[in-house]
């Protein structure tokens, strides 16, 4: 190649080290947050969502009573649930399952029903909303962490129970299709709560006004559980049947996951519900 080809090549190769260089050595800017006048543009004439309601707030915990890692759901019950076989849903292999048995105590054939209930005093019926976290340590609980939204919400009028899934939680993939299905294990216990004349809440729950929230993989559960709610048989195993038609009125996905669970590899099949979707300025999914 002549001399006089060569060097516009060579030029052309510097200036594009000095850029890609240029590229690799600017911090990251940041667009200055434009917050303030969006939402000064937007307001809303209503009260103030966080004001608590006039409802006085009454509590109780249910669980299996066997837990060992959990005395609020072992000494401190209103109401002993039993136990679900989840395994069709969810498997552990080799050292994970037994390390999990010896921390927990059960494996997935022995789920818990657990969970904390914030409710009004009063006749009601009230419409229900259940909560349930995402994934991390399973050793690091966080089903407490609700406690001031179920106190927020059982003042205006709504009974919430946070869901304790974290024998779910941990470095484990494919398990949302058990986290949204135990959702709707909690339903019954409500179901029965409400309809036998003696335990705790009988008559008192609304179940034609039924929501659900989550976060993280929690919020991937919710549509999971809709989704579950209406369909008769497991998409991946039709062996296993469904019989819920619980009356959902509303999911809330909060910084959901998507497509941790896909059933039989496909969307998440949802209609006819109205479905609230909450996302971060900066949210990883």
């Amino acid at each position: 190649m002549p001399h006089s080809a060569i060097a516009p090549l060579r030029i052309a190769a510097l200036a594009l080290l000095a850029v890609t260089s240029a590229c690799l050595t600017q911090p990251p800017k940041l667009a200055p947050s434009d917050a303030p006048r969006v939402l000064a543009n937007r307001t809303i004439s209503a009260p103030h969502p966080g004001t608590p309601g006039t409802f006085a707030v009454q509590r109780l915990f249910y669980g299996s009573g066997k837990d060992l890692r959990r005395p609020e759901y072992r000494d401190s019950l209103t109401y002993r649930t039993g136990t679900v076989d989840a395994s069709p849903f969810v498997s552990y292999a080799g050292g994970v399952a037994k390390d999990r048995r010896k921390y927990w105590g059960f494996d997935t054939k022995a789920f818990p029903l657990n969970a904390r209930v914030w409710f009004p005093q009063g006749d009601g019926p009230f419409p229900l909303v259940l909560i349930v976290h995402g994934n991390h340590d399973m050793k690091d609980f966080s089903d407490p962490g609700y406690a001031w939204l179920g106190e927020l919400l059982a003042s205006r009028g709504y009974i919430l129970a946070s869901i304790d899934e974290n024998f779910l939680n941990g470095n484990s993939r494919s398990e949302n299709d058990a986290r949204g299905w135990m959702l709707l294990k909690h339903l019954e216990v409500f179901r029965a709560l409400n309809d036998s004349a003696g335990k705790p809440l009988a008559g008192r729950i609304d179940m034609s006004r039924i929501a659900l929230m989550g976060h993280s993989r929690g919020g991937e559960a919710v549509a999971v559980a809709g989704a579950f709610n209406r369909l008769e048989y497991y998409p991946d195993d039709a062996t296993q049947r469904f019989d819920f038609n619980f009356d959902i009125r509303a999911l809330v996905a909060i910084a959901p996951v998507d497509g941790q669970y896909k059933p039989s590899d496909k969307g998440t099949p949802l209609r006819d519900v109205n479905y609230l979707v909450i996302h971060g300025t900066h949210d990883g999914t």
